[in-house]
Protein backbone atom coordinates (compact mmCIF):
# COMPACT_ATOMS: atom_id res chain seq x y z
CA UNK A 1 0.00 0.00 0.00
CA UNK A 2 2.54 2.48 0.55
CA UNK A 3 3.45 2.99 -2.99
CA UNK A 4 -0.04 4.79 -3.35
CA UNK A 5 0.58 6.51 -0.20
CA UNK A 6 2.25 9.28 -2.32
CA UNK A 7 -0.49 9.81 -4.15
CA UNK A 8 -3.73 10.30 -1.72
CA UNK A 9 -1.27 12.28 0.48
CA UNK A 10 -1.94 15.15 -1.70
CA UNK A 11 -5.21 15.32 -0.87
CA UNK A 12 -6.49 18.04 1.49
CA UNK A 13 -9.67 16.67 3.04
CA UNK A 14 -9.43 13.74 4.49
CA UNK A 15 -12.59 11.23 4.22
CA UNK A 16 -14.52 11.98 7.38
CA UNK A 17 -16.39 15.02 5.93
CA UNK A 18 -18.88 15.47 4.76
CA UNK A 19 -21.66 17.50 3.40
CA UNK A 20 -24.14 19.47 4.87
CA UNK A 21 -26.94 17.17 6.46
CA UNK A 22 -24.47 14.18 5.16
CA UNK A 23 -22.53 11.51 7.24
CA UNK A 24 -19.81 11.94 9.23
CA UNK A 25 -17.72 9.62 11.75
CA UNK A 26 -17.34 9.64 15.22
CA UNK A 27 -14.97 7.24 16.93
CA UNK A 28 -16.65 3.88 15.98
CA UNK A 29 -19.80 5.66 14.91
CA UNK A 30 -21.59 7.70 12.45
CA UNK A 31 -23.14 11.28 13.00
CA UNK A 32 -25.41 13.68 11.19
CA UNK A 33 -25.78 17.07 12.25
CA UNK A 34 -23.61 16.03 15.16
CA UNK A 35 -26.09 13.58 16.19
CA UNK A 36 -25.56 9.87 16.45
CA UNK A 37 -26.65 8.14 13.67
CA UNK A 38 -28.21 4.69 13.64
CA UNK A 39 -27.40 2.67 10.88
CA UNK A 40 -30.00 0.52 9.89
CA UNK A 41 -28.78 -0.60 5.81
CA UNK A 42 -30.30 -2.58 3.21
CA UNK A 43 -29.29 -3.90 -0.34
CA UNK A 44 -30.87 -2.83 -3.90
CA UNK A 45 -27.81 -3.06 -5.95
CA UNK A 46 -30.11 -2.84 -9.16
CA UNK A 47 -31.75 0.25 -8.34
CA UNK A 48 -31.11 2.78 -10.74
CA UNK A 49 -30.75 -0.05 -13.50
CA UNK A 50 -34.05 -2.24 -13.46
CA UNK A 51 -36.36 -0.10 -11.32
CA UNK A 52 -38.47 2.35 -13.08
CA UNK A 53 -38.37 5.72 -11.72
CA UNK A 54 -41.91 4.49 -9.63
CA UNK A 55 -41.07 1.34 -8.47
CA UNK A 56 -37.77 3.13 -6.90
CA UNK A 57 -39.96 5.21 -5.35
CA UNK A 58 -42.39 3.19 -3.88
CA UNK A 59 -39.21 0.87 -2.77
CA UNK A 60 -37.53 3.88 -0.98
CA UNK A 61 -40.96 4.64 0.55
CA UNK A 62 -41.10 1.54 2.35
CA UNK A 63 -38.14 0.98 3.19
CA UNK A 64 -37.99 4.28 5.11
CA UNK A 65 -41.13 3.37 7.24
CA UNK A 66 -39.44 0.69 8.27
CA UNK A 67 -36.76 2.35 9.57
CA UNK A 68 -34.28 1.74 6.71
CA UNK A 69 -31.72 4.79 6.31
CA UNK A 70 -29.15 3.18 4.18
CA UNK A 71 -29.12 1.87 0.88
CA UNK A 72 -26.51 -0.24 -0.96
CA UNK A 73 -26.73 0.23 -4.86
CA UNK A 74 -24.66 -0.40 -7.90
CA UNK A 75 -24.64 2.60 -10.42
CA UNK A 76 -23.91 -0.10 -13.28
CA UNK A 77 -25.51 -3.30 -12.23
CA UNK A 78 -23.77 -6.52 -12.67
CA UNK A 79 -26.47 -8.90 -12.59
CA UNK A 80 -24.96 -11.48 -9.79
CA UNK A 81 -23.91 -14.71 -10.12
CA UNK A 82 -24.95 -16.49 -12.68
CA UNK A 83 -26.75 -13.72 -13.96
CA UNK A 84 -26.75 -11.64 -17.36
CA UNK A 85 -24.93 -8.15 -16.94
CA UNK A 86 -27.14 -5.51 -17.47
CA UNK A 87 -26.11 -2.10 -17.81
CA UNK A 88 -28.94 0.01 -19.54
CA UNK A 89 -31.48 1.40 -17.07
CA UNK A 90 -35.79 0.67 -17.69
CA UNK A 91 -35.43 3.57 -20.40
CA UNK A 92 -32.77 1.71 -22.29
CA UNK A 93 -30.07 4.17 -21.43
CA UNK A 94 -26.49 2.69 -21.08
CA UNK A 95 -24.16 5.20 -18.65
CA UNK A 96 -21.67 5.30 -21.07
CA UNK A 97 -21.64 6.21 -25.10
CA UNK A 98 -19.68 3.86 -26.41
CA UNK A 99 -19.26 1.92 -23.08
CA UNK A 100 -16.37 4.34 -22.06
CA UNK A 101 -16.55 5.96 -19.02
CA UNK A 102 -14.26 9.12 -20.07
CA UNK A 103 -18.23 9.79 -22.00
CA UNK A 104 -20.94 9.81 -19.47
CA UNK A 105 -24.50 9.32 -20.51
CA UNK A 106 -26.88 12.27 -19.36
CA UNK A 107 -30.06 10.60 -20.43
CA UNK A 108 -28.39 7.24 -17.59
CA UNK A 109 -27.56 9.81 -14.79
CA UNK A 110 -30.65 12.06 -15.17
CA UNK A 111 -32.18 8.81 -13.76
CA UNK A 112 -29.60 8.19 -11.14
CA UNK A 113 -29.98 12.16 -10.14
CA UNK A 114 -34.20 11.13 -9.90
CA UNK A 115 -33.35 8.35 -7.28
CA UNK A 116 -30.76 10.31 -5.17
CA UNK A 117 -33.29 13.03 -5.25
CA UNK A 118 -36.50 10.57 -4.09
CA UNK A 119 -34.02 9.39 -1.35
CA UNK A 120 -33.06 12.49 0.17
CA UNK A 121 -36.85 13.19 0.07
CA UNK A 122 -37.58 10.41 2.48
CA UNK A 123 -33.94 10.76 4.56
CA UNK A 124 -32.17 8.03 2.53
CA UNK A 125 -28.49 7.54 1.97
CA UNK A 126 -27.31 6.04 -0.52
CA UNK A 127 -23.98 4.09 -0.41
CA UNK A 128 -23.07 3.85 -4.01
CA UNK A 129 -20.69 1.58 -5.67
CA UNK A 130 -19.57 3.47 -8.80
CA UNK A 131 -17.69 0.65 -10.93
CA UNK A 132 -20.14 -2.65 -10.11
CA UNK A 133 -19.82 -5.50 -8.47
CA UNK A 134 -20.46 -9.08 -9.00
CA UNK A 135 -16.93 -10.65 -8.46
CA UNK A 136 -15.41 -7.74 -10.03
CA UNK A 137 -17.30 -8.01 -14.00
CA UNK A 138 -16.83 -4.63 -15.05
CA UNK A 139 -12.81 -4.39 -13.87
CA UNK A 140 -11.34 -8.00 -14.15
CA UNK A 141 -13.53 -9.59 -16.36
CA UNK A 142 -14.64 -6.83 -18.83
CA UNK A 143 -12.42 -4.34 -18.11
CA UNK A 144 -14.00 -1.62 -18.48
CA UNK A 145 -12.75 0.61 -15.41
CA UNK A 146 -9.24 0.72 -15.92
CA UNK A 147 -6.76 2.52 -13.86
CA UNK A 148 -6.31 4.86 -17.14
CA UNK A 149 -9.40 6.03 -17.06
CA UNK A 150 -11.01 5.86 -13.13
CA UNK A 151 -9.52 8.97 -11.91
CA UNK A 152 -11.37 11.09 -14.75
CA UNK A 153 -14.66 9.02 -14.24
CA UNK A 154 -14.15 9.58 -10.40
CA UNK A 155 -13.73 13.32 -10.87
CA UNK A 156 -16.61 13.85 -12.98
CA UNK A 157 -19.39 11.48 -10.55
CA UNK A 158 -17.70 13.82 -7.46
CA UNK A 159 -18.48 17.06 -9.07
CA UNK A 160 -21.91 15.90 -10.12
CA UNK A 161 -22.79 14.62 -6.67
CA UNK A 162 -20.95 17.23 -4.82
CA UNK A 163 -23.96 19.03 -3.64
CA UNK A 164 -26.15 15.83 -2.52
CA UNK A 165 -26.12 15.36 1.33
CA UNK A 166 -27.46 12.13 0.90
CA UNK A 167 -24.49 9.50 -0.70
CA UNK A 168 -21.74 7.52 0.32
CA UNK A 169 -19.07 6.58 -2.13
CA UNK A 170 -18.12 2.48 -2.22
CA UNK A 171 -15.03 2.23 -4.09
CA UNK A 172 -14.40 -1.30 -4.87
CA UNK A 173 -15.27 -4.30 -7.13
CA UNK A 174 -16.32 -7.43 -5.19
CA UNK A 175 -13.02 -8.97 -5.12
CA UNK A 176 -10.51 -9.04 -2.53
CA UNK A 177 -8.75 -5.81 -1.51
CA UNK A 178 -5.66 -6.53 -2.91
CA UNK A 179 -6.45 -6.99 -6.10
CA UNK A 180 -6.38 -3.49 -8.55
CA UNK A 181 -5.14 -1.23 -5.60
CA UNK A 182 -4.01 0.92 -8.47
CA UNK A 183 -7.36 1.03 -9.58
CA UNK A 184 -8.96 1.89 -6.23
CA UNK A 185 -6.32 4.69 -5.53
CA UNK A 186 -7.17 5.94 -8.67
CA UNK A 187 -11.07 6.25 -8.12
CA UNK A 188 -10.60 7.68 -4.64
CA UNK A 189 -8.21 10.33 -6.45
CA UNK A 190 -10.78 11.42 -8.31
CA UNK A 191 -13.52 11.08 -6.08
CA UNK A 192 -12.35 13.46 -3.74
CA UNK A 193 -10.81 15.90 -6.61
CA UNK A 194 -14.19 16.12 -7.70
CA UNK A 195 -16.48 16.44 -4.34
CA UNK A 196 -13.87 17.93 -2.31
CA UNK A 197 -14.56 15.76 0.67
CA UNK A 198 -18.02 16.33 0.97
CA UNK A 199 -19.00 12.18 1.29
CA UNK A 200 -17.80 9.43 3.01
CA UNK A 201 -15.68 6.87 0.77
CA UNK A 202 -15.27 3.09 2.03
CA UNK A 203 -14.41 0.13 0.31
CA UNK A 204 -16.60 -2.83 -0.75
CA UNK A 205 -14.63 -6.34 -1.08
CA UNK A 206 -15.54 -9.65 -2.43
CA UNK A 207 -17.13 -12.15 0.28
CA UNK A 208 -14.99 -13.10 3.64
CA UNK A 209 -12.79 -9.97 3.22
CA UNK A 210 -12.66 -6.28 4.96
CA UNK A 211 -11.64 -3.15 3.33
CA UNK A 212 -9.28 -2.67 6.47
CA UNK A 213 -6.41 -3.87 4.16
CA UNK A 214 -6.88 0.04 3.28
CA UNK A 215 -7.46 1.24 6.94
CA UNK A 216 -4.37 3.74 7.47
CA UNK A 217 -5.45 5.22 4.10
CA UNK A 218 -7.42 9.03 4.05
CA UNK A 219 -9.69 8.31 1.85
CA UNK A 220 -11.51 5.26 3.70
CA UNK A 221 -13.87 6.76 6.19
CA UNK A 222 -14.44 3.60 7.75
CA UNK A 223 -14.66 -0.09 7.00
CA UNK A 224 -16.77 -2.31 4.76
CA UNK A 225 -17.11 -6.04 5.46
CA UNK A 226 -18.49 -8.68 3.00
CA UNK A 227 -19.16 -12.57 4.83
CA UNK A 228 -21.06 -14.19 2.06
CA UNK A 229 -22.09 -17.67 3.08
CA UNK A 230 -19.90 -17.16 6.29
CA UNK A 231 -22.07 -15.96 8.46
CA UNK A 232 -20.91 -17.30 11.72
CA UNK A 233 -17.21 -15.57 10.81
CA UNK A 234 -19.16 -12.28 11.25
CA UNK A 235 -19.13 -11.11 15.54
CA UNK A 236 -14.93 -12.15 15.07
CA UNK A 237 -14.32 -9.89 12.06
CA UNK A 238 -16.66 -7.10 12.94
CA UNK A 239 -14.47 -7.33 16.52
CA UNK A 240 -11.04 -7.35 14.48
CA UNK A 241 -12.09 -4.17 12.58
CA UNK A 242 -13.32 -2.46 15.62
CA UNK A 243 -10.26 -2.62 17.02
CA UNK A 244 -8.08 -1.29 14.42
CA UNK A 245 -6.23 1.97 14.87
CA UNK A 246 -7.05 4.79 14.11
CA UNK A 247 -10.50 4.21 15.11
CA UNK A 248 -12.81 4.13 12.55
CA UNK A 249 -17.08 2.79 12.30
CA UNK A 250 -16.95 -0.97 10.29
CA UNK A 251 -20.31 -1.97 8.73
CA UNK A 252 -21.00 -5.36 7.82
CA UNK A 253 -22.88 -4.34 4.57
CA UNK A 254 -23.26 -7.85 2.81
CA UNK A 255 -24.04 -10.98 4.81
CA UNK A 256 -26.37 -14.00 3.47
CA UNK A 257 -29.27 -12.68 1.65
CA UNK A 258 -32.70 -13.58 3.28
CA UNK A 259 -33.74 -16.37 1.15
CA UNK A 260 -30.71 -16.50 -1.13
CA UNK A 261 -30.70 -19.71 -3.21
CA UNK A 262 -26.63 -20.04 -3.93
CA UNK A 263 -25.28 -20.06 -0.34
CA UNK A 264 -23.84 -23.49 0.50
CA UNK A 265 -25.22 -22.65 4.30
CA UNK A 266 -28.65 -22.14 2.53
CA UNK A 267 -31.49 -22.32 3.44
CA UNK A 268 -31.10 -18.15 4.67
CA UNK A 269 -33.69 -18.12 7.40
CA UNK A 270 -35.29 -14.89 9.23
CA UNK A 271 -33.16 -16.78 12.10
CA UNK A 272 -29.90 -16.44 10.31
CA UNK A 273 -30.77 -12.64 9.52
CA UNK A 274 -31.07 -11.79 13.13
CA UNK A 275 -28.34 -13.73 13.77
CA UNK A 276 -26.06 -11.63 11.30
CA UNK A 277 -27.47 -8.14 12.32
CA UNK A 278 -27.14 -9.04 16.58
CA UNK A 279 -24.03 -10.14 16.15
CA UNK A 280 -22.72 -7.26 14.08
CA UNK A 281 -24.32 -4.22 15.95
CA UNK A 282 -23.03 -6.16 19.71
CA UNK A 283 -19.65 -6.36 18.22
CA UNK A 284 -18.99 -3.01 18.15
CA UNK A 285 -20.59 -2.28 14.18
CA UNK A 286 -23.25 -1.98 12.31
CA UNK A 287 -25.55 -4.04 9.85
CA UNK A 288 -26.75 -3.76 6.66
CA UNK A 289 -30.00 -6.04 5.54
CA UNK A 290 -30.72 -7.60 1.88
CA UNK A 291 -33.07 -10.15 0.65
CA UNK A 292 -32.73 -12.19 -2.48
CA UNK A 293 -36.12 -10.97 -4.34
CA UNK A 294 -35.11 -7.68 -3.76
CA UNK A 295 -31.17 -6.81 -4.91
CA UNK A 296 -31.87 -8.99 -7.93
CA UNK A 297 -35.68 -7.18 -8.75
CA UNK A 298 -36.98 -10.99 -8.91
CA UNK A 299 -41.17 -11.16 -9.83
CA UNK A 300 -41.85 -11.23 -6.26
CA UNK A 301 -39.97 -8.58 -5.07
CA UNK A 302 -42.74 -6.28 -3.96
CA UNK A 303 -43.93 -9.00 -1.75
CA UNK A 304 -40.11 -9.15 -0.22
CA UNK A 305 -40.69 -6.16 1.19
CA UNK A 306 -42.31 -7.46 4.11
CA UNK A 307 -40.39 -10.29 4.27
CA UNK A 308 -39.80 -11.57 8.11
CA UNK A 309 -35.96 -10.72 8.01
CA UNK A 310 -36.97 -7.43 6.88
CA UNK A 311 -40.00 -6.42 9.78
CA UNK A 312 -37.32 -7.84 12.43
CA UNK A 313 -34.40 -5.56 11.28
CA UNK A 314 -37.25 -2.82 11.86
CA UNK A 315 -37.23 -4.90 15.51
CA UNK A 316 -33.98 -4.55 16.24
CA UNK A 317 -33.87 -1.04 15.72
CA UNK A 318 -36.38 0.28 17.98
CA UNK A 319 -34.61 -1.90 21.13
CA UNK A 320 -31.33 0.07 20.26
CA UNK A 321 -32.22 3.17 18.98
CA UNK A 322 -34.57 3.49 22.53
CA UNK A 323 -31.06 3.27 24.16
CA UNK A 324 -27.64 5.11 24.28
CA UNK A 325 -26.35 2.74 21.37
CA UNK A 326 -23.64 4.52 21.09
CA UNK A 327 -22.11 3.76 24.57
CA UNK A 328 -22.05 0.23 23.98
CA UNK A 329 -18.68 -1.47 23.74
CA UNK A 330 -18.21 -5.16 22.44
CA UNK A 331 -17.89 -7.26 25.98
CA UNK A 332 -17.85 -10.66 26.37
CA UNK A 333 -16.94 -11.40 30.05
CA UNK A 334 -20.52 -10.29 30.29
CA UNK A 335 -21.38 -13.67 29.79
CA UNK A 336 -19.58 -15.67 32.75
CA UNK A 337 -20.52 -18.79 31.28
CA UNK A 338 -22.44 -20.30 28.18
CA UNK A 339 -21.43 -18.28 25.34
CA UNK A 340 -21.59 -20.89 22.97
CA UNK A 341 -19.46 -20.94 19.43
CA UNK A 342 -19.81 -20.92 15.57
CA UNK A 343 -23.19 -20.88 14.43
CA UNK A 344 -24.80 -20.63 18.28
CA UNK A 345 -22.16 -17.56 19.02
CA UNK A 346 -23.58 -15.44 21.83
CA UNK A 347 -22.77 -12.27 22.09
CA UNK A 348 -22.64 -9.02 24.68
CA UNK A 349 -22.18 -5.66 24.36
CA UNK A 350 -22.47 -3.13 27.83
CA UNK A 351 -22.37 0.70 28.21
CA UNK A 352 -19.37 2.56 28.60
CA UNK A 353 -21.80 4.48 31.70
CA UNK A 354 -22.60 1.24 33.49
CA UNK A 355 -25.98 1.48 33.17
CA UNK A 356 -26.93 -0.92 30.41
CA UNK A 357 -25.72 -4.34 28.98
CA UNK A 358 -26.94 -6.13 25.61
CA UNK A 359 -27.09 -9.79 25.61
CA UNK A 360 -27.99 -12.06 22.28
CA UNK A 361 -28.68 -15.44 22.57
CA UNK A 362 -28.68 -16.98 19.02
CA UNK A 363 -30.29 -20.13 21.07
CA UNK A 364 -32.49 -21.22 23.37
CA UNK A 365 -29.79 -22.05 25.62
CA UNK A 366 -29.19 -20.90 29.66
CA UNK A 367 -26.09 -18.52 30.25
CA UNK A 368 -24.59 -17.11 33.33
CA UNK A 369 -24.70 -13.42 33.76
CA UNK A 370 -21.71 -10.79 35.62
CA UNK A 371 -24.70 -8.75 36.79
CA UNK A 372 -21.62 -6.32 38.12
CA UNK A 373 -21.04 -4.97 35.28
CA UNK A 374 -24.51 -2.63 35.59
CA UNK A 375 -22.26 -0.65 37.79
CA UNK A 376 -24.40 3.00 37.84
CA UNK A 377 -27.31 1.74 40.02
CA UNK A 378 -27.39 -1.07 43.16
CA UNK A 379 -29.83 -2.90 41.00
CA UNK A 380 -30.16 -4.42 37.78
CA UNK A 381 -33.51 -4.95 35.61
CA UNK A 382 -33.54 -7.61 33.72
CA UNK A 383 -35.52 -8.04 30.27
CA UNK A 384 -36.39 -10.12 27.66
CA UNK A 385 -37.14 -9.16 24.09
CA UNK A 386 -38.17 -11.60 21.57
CA UNK A 387 -36.57 -10.97 18.13
CA UNK A 388 -38.99 -12.28 16.45
CA UNK A 389 -42.05 -10.45 17.40
CA UNK A 390 -40.76 -7.67 19.79
CA UNK A 391 -42.91 -8.73 22.91
CA UNK A 392 -40.72 -8.18 25.84
CA UNK A 393 -41.19 -9.69 29.35
CA UNK A 394 -39.10 -8.60 32.70
CA UNK A 395 -37.74 -11.13 34.35
CA UNK A 396 -37.19 -9.58 37.71
CA UNK A 397 -34.76 -6.65 39.28
CA UNK A 398 -31.71 -8.09 40.82
CA UNK A 399 -28.81 -6.84 43.42
CA UNK A 400 -26.07 -5.77 40.45
CA UNK A 401 -23.28 -7.88 42.13
CA UNK A 402 -22.25 -11.43 41.75
CA UNK A 403 -23.46 -14.08 38.99
CA UNK A 404 -27.46 -14.98 37.88
CA UNK A 405 -28.17 -17.81 35.43
CA UNK A 406 -31.15 -16.73 32.86
CA UNK A 407 -32.89 -19.00 30.99
CA UNK A 408 -34.73 -17.72 27.84
CA UNK A 409 -38.67 -18.65 26.72
CA UNK A 410 -39.41 -21.23 24.25
CA UNK A 411 -41.42 -18.62 22.37
CA UNK A 412 -38.31 -17.87 19.83
CA UNK A 413 -35.59 -19.37 18.51
CA UNK A 414 -33.11 -16.84 20.07
CA UNK A 415 -33.74 -13.88 22.60
CA UNK A 416 -32.13 -10.49 23.70
CA UNK A 417 -31.59 -9.81 27.34
CA UNK A 418 -31.96 -6.12 28.21
CA UNK A 419 -29.81 -5.23 31.62
CA UNK A 420 -30.38 -1.76 32.56
CA UNK A 421 -30.15 0.19 35.77
CA UNK A 422 -33.44 -0.42 37.37
CA UNK A 423 -33.69 3.52 38.59
CA UNK A 424 -33.42 4.62 35.14
CA UNK A 425 -36.36 5.01 32.16
CA UNK A 426 -36.19 3.71 28.40
CA UNK A 427 -36.94 6.04 25.82
CA UNK A 428 -39.62 5.09 23.92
Amino acid sequence: MRRFAGLLAALAVAGTLAAAGGLATRDHYFVREGTPFFWLGDTNWALFNLYSPAEAEQYLEHRARQGFNVVNVMMIYSGGPGRQIIVENTEGAAPFVGGNPATPNEAFFKNVDRVVAAARARNVILAVMPCGGSSGAMVKKLKVFTEANVRAYGRWLGRRYKGAPNLIWVNGFDLKSSEYPEITAALATGLREGDGGSHLITFHPGGGNSSSYFHTERWLAYNTIQTWSDYWRIHPLVLADYCRLPVKPVVLAEGAYEAGPEYPTRPITPLIVRKQAWWAYLAGGFHTYGHNDMWRKNPTWRESLDSPGALQMGILKQVLAAREWWTLVPDQSVIWTGAGSDRELNVAARSTRGNLAIVYLSARNSVSIDLGKITAAEEVRATWVNPESGESVVEGIFANAGRRAFTPSRKSEDAVLLLEAANEQVRQ
